[in-house]
Protein backbone atom coordinates (compact mmCIF):
# COMPACT_ATOMS: atom_id res chain seq x y z
CA UNK A 1 0.00 0.00 0.00
CA UNK A 2 1.47 3.57 -0.84
CA UNK A 3 2.81 5.44 2.30
CA UNK A 4 1.61 9.12 2.43
CA UNK A 5 4.22 11.13 2.46
CA UNK A 6 7.03 11.24 5.37
CA UNK A 7 6.40 15.01 5.94
CA UNK A 8 2.78 15.34 6.83
CA UNK A 9 2.30 13.31 9.93
CA UNK A 10 5.14 15.08 11.16
CA UNK A 11 3.52 18.42 10.10
CA UNK A 12 0.13 17.34 11.69
CA UNK A 13 1.61 16.70 15.15
CA UNK A 14 3.04 19.93 15.23
CA UNK A 15 0.51 22.38 14.88
CA UNK A 16 -1.64 20.12 17.04
CA UNK A 17 1.19 20.51 19.75
CA UNK A 18 1.94 23.99 19.17
CA UNK A 19 -1.70 25.17 19.40
CA UNK A 20 -2.44 23.41 22.59
CA UNK A 21 1.30 24.92 23.51
CA UNK A 22 -0.23 28.14 22.43
CA UNK A 23 -3.91 27.90 24.11
CA UNK A 24 -2.49 26.52 27.26
CA UNK A 25 -0.13 29.32 27.84
CA UNK A 26 -2.73 32.39 26.98
CA UNK A 27 -5.01 30.56 29.52
CA UNK A 28 -2.37 30.95 32.23
CA UNK A 29 -0.23 33.70 31.39
CA UNK A 30 -3.91 36.20 30.75
CA UNK A 31 -3.35 38.63 33.42
CA UNK A 32 -6.43 39.96 36.01
CA UNK A 33 -7.81 43.14 34.40
CA UNK A 34 -9.32 44.67 37.61
CA UNK A 35 -11.68 47.52 36.92
CA UNK A 36 -10.12 51.52 37.63
CA UNK A 37 -11.17 53.33 40.24
CA UNK A 38 -14.68 54.48 39.80
CA UNK A 39 -13.54 58.03 41.11
CA UNK A 40 -11.73 59.31 44.58
CA UNK A 41 -12.11 62.05 47.26
CA UNK A 42 -10.26 65.54 45.89
CA UNK A 43 -10.62 69.35 45.50
CA UNK A 44 -8.71 71.46 43.15
CA UNK A 45 -8.36 75.22 42.54
CA UNK A 46 -7.42 77.81 39.98
CA UNK A 47 -7.72 81.50 39.89
CA UNK A 48 -7.54 82.28 36.07
CA UNK A 49 -7.59 79.99 32.94
CA UNK A 50 -6.70 82.10 30.05
CA UNK A 51 -6.92 81.36 26.23
CA UNK A 52 -6.19 83.79 23.65
CA UNK A 53 -6.53 83.17 19.68
CA UNK A 54 -4.65 84.77 17.20
CA UNK A 55 -5.60 88.29 16.31
CA UNK A 56 -3.37 89.97 14.23
CA UNK A 57 -5.92 93.38 13.78
CA UNK A 58 -5.99 93.54 17.79
CA UNK A 59 -2.40 92.69 18.41
CA UNK A 60 -3.09 89.41 20.12
CA UNK A 61 -1.38 86.16 19.80
CA UNK A 62 -1.78 82.74 20.77
CA UNK A 63 -1.46 82.08 24.07
CA UNK A 64 -2.70 79.48 26.97
CA UNK A 65 -1.89 79.61 30.47
CA UNK A 66 -3.26 78.83 34.29
CA UNK A 67 -2.53 80.81 37.13
CA UNK A 68 -2.75 80.72 40.83
CA UNK A 69 -3.54 76.65 41.28
CA UNK A 70 -4.14 74.30 44.72
CA UNK A 71 -4.50 70.46 44.54
CA UNK A 72 -5.38 68.40 47.47
CA UNK A 73 -5.65 64.52 45.82
CA UNK A 74 -4.87 63.14 49.43
CA UNK A 75 -7.48 62.93 52.34
CA UNK A 76 -6.30 64.63 56.00
CA UNK A 77 -2.90 66.23 54.18
CA UNK A 78 -2.18 70.13 54.90
CA UNK A 79 -4.06 72.47 52.83
CA UNK A 80 -3.11 73.92 49.76
CA UNK A 81 -2.43 77.40 50.29
CA UNK A 82 -2.03 78.45 46.23
CA UNK A 83 1.06 78.13 43.95
CA UNK A 84 1.57 82.13 41.77
CA UNK A 85 4.75 81.36 40.73
CA UNK A 86 3.06 81.83 37.07
CA UNK A 87 5.16 79.25 34.94
CA UNK A 88 2.66 80.04 32.37
CA UNK A 89 3.21 83.48 32.09
CA UNK A 90 -0.41 84.98 32.43
CA UNK A 91 0.31 87.52 34.45
CA UNK A 92 2.21 88.83 31.11
CA UNK A 93 -1.33 89.28 29.96
CA UNK A 94 -3.25 90.03 32.98
CA UNK A 95 -2.98 92.50 36.21
CA UNK A 96 -4.31 90.98 39.39
CA UNK A 97 -5.82 93.75 41.90
CA UNK A 98 -6.04 93.29 45.55
CA UNK A 99 -6.61 90.24 47.63
CA UNK A 100 -5.80 86.99 45.99
CA UNK A 101 -7.09 83.40 47.77
CA UNK A 102 -6.53 80.28 45.90
CA UNK A 103 -7.01 77.01 48.50
CA UNK A 104 -7.82 73.30 48.33
CA UNK A 105 -8.63 71.25 51.57
CA UNK A 106 -9.06 67.55 51.78
CA UNK A 107 -10.68 66.28 55.36
CA UNK A 108 -12.66 63.47 56.66
CA UNK A 109 -15.13 65.72 57.48
CA UNK A 110 -15.51 68.59 54.41
CA UNK A 111 -13.31 68.63 51.14
CA UNK A 112 -13.57 72.33 49.71
CA UNK A 113 -11.86 74.70 46.63
CA UNK A 114 -12.03 77.90 47.33
CA UNK A 115 -10.80 81.49 45.18
CA UNK A 116 -11.66 85.01 46.20
CA UNK A 117 -9.79 88.14 44.06
CA UNK A 118 -11.14 92.31 44.24
CA UNK A 119 -10.18 92.61 40.75
CA UNK A 120 -8.23 91.89 37.68
CA UNK A 121 -7.83 93.20 33.82
CA UNK A 122 -6.87 91.63 30.57
CA UNK A 123 -4.48 93.71 28.16
CA UNK A 124 -4.03 93.88 24.73
CA UNK A 125 -0.84 95.71 24.19
CA UNK A 126 -0.95 97.88 27.29
CA UNK A 127 -4.66 98.86 26.46
CA UNK A 128 -7.34 96.75 28.72
CA UNK A 129 -9.73 94.38 27.05
CA UNK A 130 -11.71 92.55 29.52
CA UNK A 131 -12.18 94.04 33.37
CA UNK A 132 -13.48 92.95 36.37
CA UNK A 133 -13.52 95.31 38.55
CA UNK A 134 -15.57 96.76 41.88
CA UNK A 135 -18.43 98.93 41.24
CA UNK A 136 -17.46 103.01 42.65
CA UNK A 137 -17.18 102.97 46.13
CA UNK A 138 -17.92 99.52 47.24
CA UNK A 139 -15.14 97.08 48.36
CA UNK A 140 -16.63 93.23 46.14
CA UNK A 141 -14.78 90.18 45.14
CA UNK A 142 -15.18 87.54 42.46
CA UNK A 143 -16.29 84.73 44.89
CA UNK A 144 -16.12 80.79 43.73
CA UNK A 145 -16.57 77.89 46.02
CA UNK A 146 -17.15 74.07 45.74
CA UNK A 147 -17.72 72.06 48.80
CA UNK A 148 -18.52 68.47 49.47
CA UNK A 149 -19.01 66.70 53.15
CA UNK A 150 -18.05 62.75 52.45
CA UNK A 151 -19.84 59.75 54.24
CA UNK A 152 -20.92 59.36 56.89
CA UNK A 153 -22.03 62.10 57.30
CA UNK A 154 -22.61 62.90 53.85
CA UNK A 155 -23.06 62.93 50.98
CA UNK A 156 -23.48 66.67 50.67
CA UNK A 157 -22.77 69.14 48.45
CA UNK A 158 -23.09 73.08 47.02
CA UNK A 159 -21.29 75.01 45.01
CA UNK A 160 -21.56 79.39 43.97
CA UNK A 161 -19.86 81.24 41.27
CA UNK A 162 -20.67 85.14 41.93
CA UNK A 163 -19.44 88.51 41.15
CA UNK A 164 -20.70 89.76 44.26
CA UNK A 165 -21.41 93.35 42.93
CA UNK A 166 -18.52 92.96 40.44
CA UNK A 167 -18.77 94.94 37.06
CA UNK A 168 -17.51 92.69 33.97
CA UNK A 169 -16.16 95.22 31.31
CA UNK A 170 -15.34 94.69 28.16
CA UNK A 171 -13.73 97.20 25.41
CA UNK A 172 -15.28 99.68 28.42
CA UNK A 173 -18.89 98.23 28.09
CA UNK A 174 -20.83 96.64 31.20
CA UNK A 175 -21.86 93.32 30.56
CA UNK A 176 -24.47 91.35 32.39
CA UNK A 177 -25.18 87.40 32.53
CA UNK A 178 -25.83 86.11 29.50
CA UNK A 179 -24.87 86.34 25.93
CA UNK A 180 -24.50 90.29 25.03
CA UNK A 181 -24.12 91.96 21.48
CA UNK A 182 -21.71 95.14 21.56
CA UNK A 183 -21.29 97.46 18.76
CA UNK A 184 -17.70 98.82 19.12
CA UNK A 185 -15.45 101.57 17.24
CA UNK A 186 -12.31 101.26 16.61
CA UNK A 187 -11.04 103.50 19.31
CA UNK A 188 -12.93 101.45 21.82
CA UNK A 189 -10.96 98.59 20.79
CA UNK A 190 -7.67 101.00 21.63
CA UNK A 191 -7.22 100.45 17.33
CA UNK A 192 -8.40 103.67 15.76
CA UNK A 193 -5.57 103.95 13.07
CA UNK A 194 -6.80 100.65 11.64
CA UNK A 195 -9.77 99.67 13.16
CA UNK A 196 -13.76 100.84 12.13
CA UNK A 197 -17.14 99.75 13.00
CA UNK A 198 -17.02 96.50 14.59
CA UNK A 199 -18.72 93.98 16.56
CA UNK A 200 -18.37 91.88 19.48
CA UNK A 201 -20.31 88.84 20.91
CA UNK A 202 -19.58 88.30 24.78
CA UNK A 203 -20.60 85.39 26.79
CA UNK A 204 -20.51 85.73 30.67
CA UNK A 205 -22.09 82.46 32.50
CA UNK A 206 -22.08 81.60 36.21
CA UNK A 207 -21.28 77.90 36.71
CA UNK A 208 -22.56 75.83 39.45
CA UNK A 209 -23.19 72.39 40.26
CA UNK A 210 -25.05 71.78 42.19
CA UNK A 211 -27.04 74.36 41.03
CA UNK A 212 -29.28 74.53 44.36
CA UNK A 213 -27.45 77.85 45.99
CA UNK A 214 -27.02 75.01 49.17
CA UNK A 215 -26.29 71.70 50.57
CA UNK A 216 -27.47 68.78 48.50
CA UNK A 217 -28.30 66.03 50.34
CA UNK A 218 -27.46 62.95 47.97
CA UNK A 219 -24.66 64.79 46.07
CA UNK A 220 -21.12 63.62 45.77
CA UNK A 221 -19.49 66.47 43.77
CA UNK A 222 -19.38 70.31 43.36
CA UNK A 223 -18.02 72.52 40.77
CA UNK A 224 -18.10 76.23 40.02
CA UNK A 225 -16.55 78.68 37.73
CA UNK A 226 -17.13 82.12 35.69
CA UNK A 227 -16.50 82.11 32.25
CA UNK A 228 -15.98 85.25 30.22
CA UNK A 229 -15.78 84.15 26.21
CA UNK A 230 -15.60 87.50 23.97
CA UNK A 231 -15.81 86.34 19.99
CA UNK A 232 -15.83 88.87 17.05
CA UNK A 233 -16.28 90.39 13.93
CA UNK A 234 -13.41 93.53 12.73
CA UNK A 235 -13.44 95.71 10.28
CA UNK A 236 -11.59 98.19 8.75
CA UNK A 237 -12.04 101.72 8.48
CA UNK A 238 -13.24 101.59 5.00
CA UNK A 239 -15.88 98.82 6.36
CA UNK A 240 -14.14 95.74 5.15
CA UNK A 241 -14.04 92.39 7.47
CA UNK A 242 -10.24 91.81 8.11
CA UNK A 243 -11.26 89.27 11.15
CA UNK A 244 -14.14 87.02 12.52
CA UNK A 245 -13.84 84.67 15.13
CA UNK A 246 -12.86 84.14 18.63
CA UNK A 247 -10.94 86.15 20.71
CA UNK A 248 -10.57 85.54 24.65
CA UNK A 249 -11.67 82.63 26.43
CA UNK A 250 -11.16 83.28 30.34
CA UNK A 251 -12.40 81.03 33.29
CA UNK A 252 -12.03 82.60 36.37
CA UNK A 253 -12.28 80.58 40.07
CA UNK A 254 -12.67 76.99 38.65
CA UNK A 255 -13.08 74.84 41.90
CA UNK A 256 -13.93 71.27 42.44
CA UNK A 257 -14.43 69.48 45.38
CA UNK A 258 -14.97 65.27 44.96
CA UNK A 259 -16.13 62.76 47.83
CA UNK A 260 -16.47 59.85 45.50
CA UNK A 261 -14.94 56.87 47.68
CA UNK A 262 -12.14 54.51 45.48
CA UNK A 263 -13.68 51.62 44.66
CA UNK A 264 -11.42 48.55 45.17
CA UNK A 265 -10.24 46.44 42.31
CA UNK A 266 -13.22 44.25 40.75
CA UNK A 267 -11.92 40.62 42.26
CA UNK A 268 -9.97 38.28 40.36
CA UNK A 269 -12.15 34.99 38.65
CA UNK A 270 -13.01 32.40 40.91
CA UNK A 271 -10.49 28.98 40.89
CA UNK A 272 -12.89 27.67 39.12
CA UNK A 273 -12.52 29.89 36.35
CA UNK A 274 -8.46 31.23 36.62
CA UNK A 275 -7.57 27.48 36.30
CA UNK A 276 -6.38 25.86 33.35
CA UNK A 277 -9.54 24.90 31.20
CA UNK A 278 -10.44 21.23 31.67
CA UNK A 279 -8.81 19.22 29.21
CA UNK A 280 -11.53 17.30 26.57
CA UNK A 281 -11.61 13.40 27.31
CA UNK A 282 -8.84 12.84 24.36
CA UNK A 283 -6.50 15.08 26.43
CA UNK A 284 -7.14 13.41 30.04
CA UNK A 285 -6.49 10.11 29.13
CA UNK A 286 -3.22 8.24 28.21
CA UNK A 287 -2.98 7.24 24.52
CA UNK A 288 -2.97 3.33 24.38
CA UNK A 289 -1.11 2.06 21.08
CA UNK A 290 -4.05 0.39 18.53
CA UNK A 291 -3.29 -3.14 17.60
CA UNK A 292 -3.59 -2.02 14.08
CA UNK A 293 0.21 -0.16 14.65
CA UNK A 294 2.23 -2.96 14.87
CA UNK A 295 0.24 -5.19 12.41
CA UNK A 296 -1.99 -3.50 9.90
CA UNK A 297 -0.15 -0.96 7.64
CA UNK A 298 -3.16 0.99 6.83
CA UNK A 299 -3.34 4.44 8.69
CA UNK A 300 -4.29 3.97 12.09
CA UNK A 301 -7.19 6.26 13.92
CA UNK A 302 -4.82 8.21 15.06
CA UNK A 303 -3.70 9.56 11.85
CA UNK A 304 -6.79 11.25 11.32
CA UNK A 305 -7.32 12.40 14.52
CA UNK A 306 -5.34 14.93 16.29
CA UNK A 307 -3.25 13.42 18.89
CA UNK A 308 -3.79 14.21 22.06
CA UNK A 309 -0.80 16.49 24.27
CA UNK A 310 -1.59 14.45 27.17
CA UNK A 311 -1.02 12.61 29.57
CA UNK A 312 -1.94 15.52 31.70
CA UNK A 313 0.24 16.31 35.27
CA UNK A 314 -1.43 13.99 37.65
CA UNK A 315 -1.39 16.44 40.28
CA UNK A 316 -3.23 19.57 38.30
CA UNK A 317 -1.58 22.93 37.73
CA UNK A 318 -1.19 25.62 40.61
CA UNK A 319 -4.27 28.39 40.16
CA UNK A 320 -2.88 30.90 37.93
CA UNK A 321 -5.72 33.29 39.51
CA UNK A 322 -2.51 34.16 42.62
CA UNK A 323 0.60 36.47 41.78
CA UNK A 324 3.67 34.94 42.02
CA UNK A 325 6.22 32.55 40.08
CA UNK A 326 4.42 29.51 40.44
CA UNK A 327 2.09 30.08 37.30
CA UNK A 328 4.88 30.77 35.37
CA UNK A 329 6.85 27.67 36.31
CA UNK A 330 3.69 25.35 35.77
CA UNK A 331 3.47 27.30 31.92
CA UNK A 332 7.20 26.24 31.49
CA UNK A 333 6.47 22.98 32.47
CA UNK A 334 3.22 22.22 30.49
CA UNK A 335 5.48 23.43 27.78
CA UNK A 336 8.29 21.37 28.06
CA UNK A 337 5.85 18.19 28.37
CA UNK A 338 3.41 18.99 25.36
CA UNK A 339 6.45 19.69 23.26
CA UNK A 340 8.76 16.59 24.36
CA UNK A 341 4.91 14.42 23.71
CA UNK A 342 4.81 16.39 20.11
CA UNK A 343 8.32 15.24 19.09
CA UNK A 344 7.94 11.59 20.67
CA UNK A 345 4.86 11.58 18.78
CA UNK A 346 6.71 12.59 15.56
CA UNK A 347 9.52 10.18 15.69
CA UNK A 348 6.70 7.25 16.39
CA UNK A 349 5.35 8.11 13.10
CA UNK A 350 8.03 8.23 11.27
CA UNK A 351 9.38 5.01 12.14
CA UNK A 352 6.24 3.32 11.47
CA UNK A 353 5.95 4.87 7.66
CA UNK A 354 9.45 3.41 7.96
CA UNK A 355 8.40 0.02 8.69
CA UNK A 356 6.25 0.17 6.19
Amino acid sequence: MPTRPAGRPSAVLIAAATAAVVTTAAALLAPADPAAAAGGQYSSAQLVRLDISNVPPLQAGLFHGVYGKASSPVVDAPDDDGDFSDPDGVLNHISVDGAVVTRSSNTTAKVYGQTLNSGMSLYFHSDPFIEVRPVAGSVSTLDTYAECTPPPVGPYALAYARTAGNQIMVAGHTVRVGTTTLDVTGAELNEPGTLGDSTLTVSYLPHEVPSTGGQTPGVYQAEAWIDITVTGVLNDRAGNQVYSGPIVDLRLGEVHASCLMETSPSPSPSPSESKTPTPSPSETKTPTPSPSESVTPSPSPSESVTPSPSPSPTGGLPDTGTSGGTGTVATVALVLVVGGLAAVGAARLGRRRRRH
